[in-house]
């Protein structure tokens, strides 16, 4: 937020220093910068006023005028065509710098000029280049410019937490400097005068139909304003800070937002059909065409005003243009009204404006002012652009909020801030900042200003007894020797190794948001499927594409994929650890995934001549997996049949581990890949780490063999349907300790095999730890798999 510095000394009986301000506001947590220096040569600016023009006589375009600057009369040139005799002007004198040029006494084809007649540009007064600055007539001719305009300004720029709106206003930042510095805040709101025979009931009506997004509407009506140009020092502190001078009405309105934070609306009441205004929600499909002359189609979530026949405003967004104050204006309906933040907010983002107004309204305005600011509005209307302000207002709400009431327990903001405040120290510092301590039998009961919609909690009032206390003044205690430092957690060591392996398969970490929109989900084709069509609905979400909790990471990693081909990166090896959210029976669960995503070409070893492209496959994915179950819990998992859907519909499979489903993988569904415009096959794997919140046991020593061992290959036929699995655990329970590895080496289909069977190859390998296996103890072994996997439908082959 740019503001002026000369300003906000107006709301103190006392100049501070600005170097000062800078300091408080950064040690209050409102960060602040000169961002320039402005009118340092007034003092050197003379009042003039012009005597005679005449025109030049060698050049058309330029006059030559008479300029009385008290002391003597000048002859200067100029080629503005605004100035007329008996103007007041600034006039620069000889030697005086005007933006980094030194005026001179200068010859103009024959005829000298003994200075220079200042434009508010050049004054550094506003940005508008064209004429001469023409000054009131009241202004003594032969004083200076810094006796009627103050001595320069400095322009400082201030960064406004998020959560601190109402500092997006003078007053908010006058307010922090006077519980810093401890000086009285010298302002209060103008008193209105009405006109007792003009009632507003007899012009104007109001009705709010949607309470939710607008809480309270208020209005004034103004009789018979005279709309001119802006007064000079009303017009200088509005342009000062970047906004553009309109007339004085609106400007009016713009002083009074930027001065309390409340954005203000005035109508043209001739302009309003029906001479009522209704807060109501837009139709789908309806259109407005705004101040500043675009044309928005609106939809049920924005909240306008309206008249009897049309929109005329987006409520705490923009005015309409068909109602704008204008030059033929008579009657003003003035609006000062509380919208809900999260739907400015919403509405602002959707259709692609963000004006001063709706920045105040997201952060938050008081509810309990807006009647008052209103009222101090009007009144500046009528003491600067005339008319009868008509008795009473409309002032539509439901009840204002009570309060808000904070407990606060003294020693805990000495335990929290490791200081010695005193009670009394702790009311002293809530109290001038505008907190009002109800209580303190034993606790503090603390009521909450209006305007400060950001203390909620009792840290809340701690932060700011430290912020007031000054962060300087709090003890710094060196930490204790032989503090105790908590061991990582589980997951935390296991997410920290997961980020170790992944890396030297040429994985990158990406990180996304949690939410989503149902149309991600539709996307992937996961909409269907449990538990990912499961969602949570966000109850106040900022947009539609953020409006439900993810139940997966495939869309998230999908999108990434899909970004970075659509930018000519084909080679997309991605994995995520994130929180995914569904809810079943009744309850909600949030887990911890990982998420492994592949297209492309793979890993590349620029070592390997001749060197050879391929294309990741379903196999490196699954390496991939067994190595990080292999590193961190001491085994590989194992897979089975699954029938997601969204996946290939024979390139898939469970992941179980511990004889638990802990995630699948395999290939994205090419329909899906397809429609995302991703040619390359996709692989993907989701692991479900809070299923794993476990380390694998730490090794136990066991000396060399001694013994030598034996080996027997197996031949085995199973039938097709038979997991492979089953056969694997069936051998090693008969096998018993004498088996010491088991490894399956070949697989095979074919004519030479009968059908319905598949050959399945396994490698035994047997030892004994205290003494030399004979073949006939294997033999043994052998004979007791092959008889009871017999029974079980399972044949050594015997070709």
């Amino acid at each position: 937020m740019l503001i002026s510095y000369r300003w906000l000394m107006d709301y103190f009986k006392e100049e501070i220093p600005v170097k000062e301000v800078i300091n408080a506001l950064r040690n209050l947590g409102l960060y602040a910068t000169i961002q320039k220096r402005i009118g340092e040569n007034w003092e050197k600016i003379i009042v003039g006023e012009i005597k005679s023009i005449e025109r030049h006589p060698k050049s058309e375009n330029l006059l030559v005028c008479e300029v009385d600057t008290g002391e003597k009369n000048l002859k200067v040139i100029t080629g503005a065509k605004n100035v007329f005799v008996g103007a007041k002007v600034p006039v620069a004198l000889p030697g005086i710098e005007i933006l980094g040029e030194v005026i001179g006494v200068r010859e103009f084809e024959g005829v000298k000029s003994e200075g220079m007649l200042c434009s508010e540009y050049e004054l550094e007064f506003s940005e508008d280049k064209e004429g001469i600055m023409i000054l009131p007539e009241d202004f003594k001719v032969g004083t200076t410019f810094d006796s009627h305009f103050g001595k320069g300004d400095f322009l400082v720029e201030v960064e406004v937490p998020s959560n601190r709106g109402d500092c997006l206003s003078y007053l908010g930042i006058a307010r922090e400097l006077s519980g810093y510095f401890n000086i009285p805040l010298n302002f209060e709101f103008k008193k209105v005068q009405e006109k007792n025979d003009i009632k507003i009931e007899d012009f104007a009506a109001c009705e709010v139909l949607d309470f939710d997004l607008c809480p309270r509407f208020t209005l004034r009506f103004i009789k018979d304003v005279k709309i001119a140009p802006s007064p000079l020092w009303l017009k200088w502190r509005i342009e000062r800070v970047g906004l553009r001078s309109i007339n004085n009405v609106v400007d009016i309105t713009n002083f009074v937002m930027l001065e309390t934070g409340q954005p203000l609306h005035a109508y043209d009441f001739d302009l309003l059909k029906g001479g009522k205004l209704i807060v109501r929600r837009a139709e789908n499909g309806e259109k407005i065409v705004l101040i500043n002359g675009e044309e928005r189609i609106l939809d049920r979530d924005v909240l306008v005003i309206a008249d009897a026949e049309r929109a005329v405003a987006i409520g705490g967004i923009m005015g309409g243009k068909d109602t704008e104050i204008n030059d033929n204006t008579k009657d003003v309906l003035l609006e000062a009204a509380y919208f809900l933040p999260v739907n400015i907010r919403r509405s602002a983002r959707k259709l692609g404006l963000r004006t001063d107004a709706s920045l105040r309204f997201e952060r938050g305005v008081d509810i309990h002012r807006t009647s008052d600011i209103l009222d101090y509005a009007a009144e500046m209307i009528r003491l600067i652009a005339g008319g009868n302000i008509a008795k009473d207002k409309i002032d539509i709400n439901r009840g204002l909020p009570s309060l808000t009431k904070v407990f606060l327990r003294p020693e805990r903001v000495n335990k929290v801030l490791g200081t010695t405040l005193k009670e009394d120290e702790i009311i002293n510092i809530l109290s001038k900042i505008g907190f009002n301590i109800k209580s303190q039998n034993p606790l503090f009961e603390v009521e909450i200003p209006s305007y400060r919609q950001d203390i909620k909690e009792e840290i809340d009032l701690i932060e700011e007894v430290a912020r007031f206390y000054g962060y300087n003044n709090i003890p710094s205690i060196p930490l204790q020797k032989g503090h105790i430092v908590d061991p990582p957690l589980m997951e935390e060591i296991i997410e920290r190794k997961i980020r170790e392996i992944l890396p030297n398969f040429g994985l990158y970490e990406t990180i996304n948001y949690s939410f989503m929109s149902i149309k991600d989900l539709e996307k992937v084709g996961i909409l269907s499927t449990e538990p990912f069509n499961s969602f949570l609905q966000i109850s106040n979400p900022l947009s539609e594409e953020n409006s439900i909790l993810r139940t997966s990471l495939l869309p998230s990693l999908l999108n990434v994929a899909q970004i970075n081909i659509n930018r000519q990166q084909r080679d997309v090896f991605i994995y995520e650890i994130g929180k995914v959210f569904y809810k079943k029976d009744n309850s909600y669960f949030e887990e911890k995934h990982l998420g492994i995503l592949m297209t492309g070409e793979s890993y590349k070893d620029p070592w390997n001549i001749p060197y050879e492209i391929r294309k990741a496959d379903f196999y490196d994915l699954k390496g991939i997996i067994e190595a990080i179950f292999e590193k961190i819990w001491g085994r590989e998992p194992i897979f089975k049949k699954s029938e997601y859907s969204f996946m290939h519909p024979s390139k898939q499979g469970y992941i179980v581990f511990k004889d638990e489903i802990v995630g699948f993988m395999g290939e994205v569904n090419p329909w899906i890949t397809q429609n995302l415009d991703i040619r390359e096959r996709v692989y993907f794997a989701e692991i479900n780490l809070d299923k794993l919140n476990f380390e694998k046991p730490r090794p136990q020593y066991k000396s060399l063999p001694i013994y030598p061992g034996i080996r027997r290959d197996l031949a085995l036929l199973i039938p097709e349907e038979m997991p492979v699995e089953s056969v694997e655990k069936e051998i090693l329970k008969i096998s018993g300790d004498l088996l010491k590895m088991i490894r399956i080496f070949d697989l095979y289909q074919g004519e030479k095999v009968e059908k319905g069977y598949k050959s399945v190859t396994f490698s035994l390998f047997f030892l004994a730890d205290d003494h030399t296996l004979e073949d006939k103890e294997v033999d043994e072994i052998i004979n007791k798999i092959l008889i009871d996997l017999s029974i079980k439908g399972v044949y050594l082959r015997q070709k």
